[in-house]
């Protein structure tokens, strides 16, 4: 006989009797969908308070199922829920969430269509919730993470972080993908999201499907056990899926100045629990929560005690502090050159750097500890979290002018640096047409022979269009022929897939971000306002680099490579212009004097 069951709710629970009997079941035997046409299923995770006996003693208006398991956490229960459920739906409700009656309808009627879909609704803070810091801190976390969704029309993975109460999908689907992974300790529904995002899942978001949770998780427990497991597994799910590293928590560690980040080397190394003094006040402050004043110091108490714990806990989880930040902290300065060698009639004198010039810079930063990398190693190491040198840096060099080969490359290589070049693969083996048609002076281009060669010896080679075009006053087929057209060009050369690109002149807008994005994994741009060093939260299709200047001493050298910009170059044209007004405002007053004097004579 077959089942007229057509969704399963699977409910995990541990110790939550109290809330899951008076609250969270009786929502459910009050949907108006019929009651033959689903079932609850809710698996007891070793719970001590008695909650199974109590479940079996109920008279439920339609099927209530019991499952016993050891204690093995929600993903173990929430797997034999689904090895259990009869529907071809599976509804998964958290043991405090309150659902509310068309719920269960609404789910069903959600996957009408033939594509299998991950359905989602929305869940908001009973407002009966007891008192806390935390209650609000919810509901504020709920409100903005939801206005979020409306405005992007839905769940944008891996940005968005995905809840998986109020969330159905068919049972089929979770059987094929493995379940849950059973040895998350936190995040365990966000990692399943991303298996079914990356395997082409449609998510659906439904906004009237809602519920609300009854909150009365403790402030201690948010602080030590949250604290502990999320940073356990932002270690293990940037390992296990790589589109996440960007967005964990970890990865603002490229981001800090050196002194938050000595800071929190010594906290990770401490032997007793720093965080633990932040319990009395985080107490007293849950106790006057009514307070917005207190409620708002104590979430940046929070903020750093969870910082403090996250960053302590996936250190060991890496192991080691040092393990931590070469896997997550890297960063990135990036040189930008155009030509290397003699300077030529005509040349625009501060894109020249001479070979002298060059060598030395090269030299500095080989003693000074820094290693020369290829685009290819950031992109590995976005990706995998290794692969880079303690100290990686950059070198990249616009235009592709012959010269490099004879002043530029050599010494890299002698260096054992690596390095990128970009092609403007339409005049190969010509001139920088691009230059003179400006009335600037005519600089040979490189051979394709040329970049078979360097490309045999080490260095990377990118695209840089085919024209060297301003490709924001391009149409949509012109752009792609630009873009595109300079990736083929340089593959065919090659022989091997090309993966950066450096924008002509720096210029760039969304049309021209997104035809990149399609074409390349990274791209370079070349904006001195933008001015930086790179880590893994930077936009790898904007990558930062710092311009040399062709008078730039190794002092100018060494701020660059430190922060990626030059900051006393600012100072200095300030100067410049200051100087230009005060040298104009005494030719002014001159010719004034001087015409005074012409008229008293």
């Amino acid at each position: 006989m077959t089942s007229s069951v057509k969704l399963s709710v699977v409910v995990p629970t541990r110790n939550r009797r109290d809330v899951l009997i008076p609250r969270t079941l009786p929502a459910m035997f009050a949907q108006d969908m019929p009651a033959d046409e689903f079932e609850i299923i809710v698996v007891v995770d070793g719970s001590t308070d008695g909650t199974a006996q109590a479940l079996r003693e109920l008279k439920s208006p339609c099927s209530l199922r019991v499952i016993e398991q050891p204690k093995g956490g929600a993903s173990a229960a929430r797997n034999n829920g689904i090895q259990a459920a009869r529907g071809n739906l599976v509804l998964f409700i958290d043991d405090d969430i309150q659902c509310s009656p068309q719920l269960f309808r609404q789910h069903v009627e959600a996957h009408s269509g033939l594509e299998p879909a991950v359905v989602y609704g929305s869940l908001s803070i009973a407002p009966d919730s007891p008192e806390s810091v935390l209650k609000y801190a919810n509901q504020d976390w709920y409100r903005k993470y939801y206005e979020n969704l409306d405005a992007q029309n839905g769940l944008q993975l891996p940005k968005d972080d995905y809840l998986i109460s109020n969330s159905s999908l068919p049972r089929q689907t979770l059987i094929s993908c493995g379940g849950f992974d059973e040895t998350m300790t936190a995040k365990e529904d966000y990692e399943l999201a991303l298996r079914l995002w990356k395997a082409g899942l449609l998510f659906k978001y439904l906004p009237e499907a809602k519920a609300c949770e009854y909150f009365q998780k403790p402030m201690r427990s948010v602080l030590h056990n949250d604290g502990r497991t999320f940073g356990e597994t932002d270690v293990v799910l940037s390992r296990k899926h790589p589109e996440y590293r960007p967005y964990s928590a970890l990865a603002i560690l490229g981001k800090l100045a050196e002194r938050n980040r000595m800071r929190r080397r010594i906290l990770s190394a401490l032997p007793v629990k720093p965080e633990a003094m932040l319990d009395l006040p985080l107490w007293i402050c849950d106790k006057l929560s009514r307070v917005p004043l207190v409620r708002r110091m104590s979430r940046q108490l929070l903020g750093l005690g969870r910082g403090v714990v996250e960053f302590r806990s996936a250190a060991r989880k890496a192991g080691s502090w040092q393990a931590l930040e070469s896997e997550f902290g890297k960063r990135l300065p990036v040189l930008l050159y155009h030509h290397v060698g003699p300077m030529h009639p005509g040349a625009i004198r501060g894109l020249t750097v001479s070979a002298d010039r060059f060598e030395r810079q090269v030299r500095w930063l080989a003693g000074h500890g820094y290693r020369g990398i290829c685009p290819a190693d950031w992109l590995r190491w976005r990706n995998e979290g290794k692969g880079l040198p303690d100290k990686p840096i950059l070198f990249t060099f616009d235009d592709a002018y012959q010269e490099l080969a004879e002043f530029a490359l050599p010494v890299l290589r002698r260096y054992d640096f690596g390095a990128a070049v970009y092609v403007v693969t339409g005049q190969l083996g010509g001139t920088n047409a691009w230059d003179e048609a400006r009335g600037c002076g005519t600089l040979r281009l490189m051979t394709a022979d040329q970049i078979r060669f360097w490309a045999s010896q080490g260095i990377e080679f990118g695209a840089h269009s085919r024209t060297h075009a301003d490709l924001t006053s391009l149409s949509p087929h012109d752009l792609s022929d630009e873009v595109v057209g300079s990736r083929e060009d340089l593959e065919s050369i090659l022989g091997t897939k090309v993966v950066s690109f450096a924008y002509p002149y720096g210029f760039h807008n969304q049309a021209v971000d997104d035809c990149v994005r399609k074409a390349f994994d990274l791209a370079f741009i070349a904006d001195d306002r933008d001015e930086g060093l790179n880590h893994l939260q930077t936009d790898p299709h904007l990558l930062l680099r710092t311009m040399v200047q062709s008078d730039d001493s190794l002092f100018a050298l060494r701020f660059r490579a430190k922060l990626g910009r030059y900051p006393l170059l600012e100072l200095r044209t300030r100067l410049d212009e200051l100087r230009g007004r005060a040298a104009l405002r005494t030719r002014l007053r001159r010719a004034a004097n001087s015409a005074m004097d012409g008229n008293q004579s």
